[in-house]
């Protein structure tokens, strides 16, 4: 896949096949999208090119701070992994934000991504007060010599549009399930094992600790089951993960911040500097601040039993 990162110094010379979108959450209706996009492409011997931005419009414009259900790194990876051909992270500021949807086609599009098909949601809504839209795309296609692909949105079981928003609310309330549900896959955090307190260890579960990035959405605080990928290896490591600031140590070395905290089952290598995914399936309990280590323990104990009978019975 070759991308474009925060530059706008783009001219590709292929003929290609567009989608555009936010795409934080690569959920059942962004996948409806590049599954459609592909399709076109491979019917017409078009490349595929994924485009979002650097950053999340409305936080430029509405001075907002949405976190993201997957980080720009972790979607590039996604994108990778399905054979997109093209991955555009366009910086996002109020230059761009004062582009008409003409413009933006015109400019964008056409003269830099070499657009000859654009793949959209019936609801595409794109440049200064969403003047770029479905009927605009269609008025334009001829003039400029591109093709139009319109798919209808991806609903729930109670007929809701799935959105990403959907998904940050469900994440929010620990339901994983229905997250996992909404999303088509399993909701991931990737990061770098970094040291961490070391405790665990101590007590017979020591854990895979990273820090993600404050854009992260993380879900709600508390003990899930989880599987964790090493790196590329296509092996999945069955664990009983942790979300949250680790409450019960008094003089923790990274002042509480947002950690994920992974003990993997029949596991014993140190992996500080590798990067790993790690999956959530099912949310277990609250965080808890214990009042001892022995309290601690024997609460794992108990959670090691739940999360490991949860995941020998519903993770295939």
């Amino acid at each position: 896949m070759i991308t474009f990162i925060d530059t706008t110094d783009i001219k590709i010379t292929d003929k290609t096949a567009v989608v555009i979108g936010k795409f934080d959450g690569e959920h059942r209706g962004h996948r409806k999208l590049f599954r459609t996009l592909k399709d076109e492409a491979n019917k017409k011997g078009l490349k595929t090119v994924v485009f979002s931005f650097r950053t999340l419009p409305s936080n430029i414009v509405r001075n907002k701070n949405t976190t993201q259900i997957f980080t720009n790194a972790e979607r590039r990876k996604k994108l990778e992994e399905l054979g997109i051909d093209y991955y555009i992270e366009y910086p996002f500021d109020m230059n761009i934000a004062k582009l008409t949807g003409e413009e933006f086609l015109t400019n964008i599009l056409i003269e830099k991504l070499g657009m000859a098909e654009i793949v959209a949601g019936d609801d595409a809504a794109f440049g200064y007060k969403k003047s770029g839209n479905i009927e605009l795309l269609n008025r334009l296609s001829k003039t400029l010599g591109y093709d139009v692909k319109i798919i209808t949105k991806e609903k729930d079981d109670f007929q809701n549009d799935i959105s990403s928003t959907l998904i940050r609310q469900k994440l929010d309330e620990g339901d994983m399930e229905e997250a996992n549900k909404l999303l088509g896959g399993i909701y991931s955090i990737s990061g770098i094992v970094e040291e961490g307190n070391k405790l665990g260890a101590k007590i017979g579960f020591p854990t895979l600790n990273i820090f993600p990035s404050s854009q992260k959405h993380l879900p709600k605080s508390g003990v899930y089951a989880s599987r964790v990928r090493i790196g590329d290896d296509d092996t999945f490591y069955l664990g009983l993960t942790n979300v949250g600031s680790n409450p019960s140590i008094e003089n923790d070395k990274r002042d509480h911040i947002a950690r994920v905290e992974t003990y993997l089952y029949n596991f014993d290598a140190t992996l500080y500097g590798r990067e790993i995914e790690v999956y959530l399936y099912k949310y277990i309990r609250p965080e808890i601040k214990f009042d001892s280590l022995d309290t601690l323990k024997s609460q794992l104990i108990k959670d090691k039993v739940e999360v490991l009978n949860f995941l020998n019975s519903q993770v295939k």
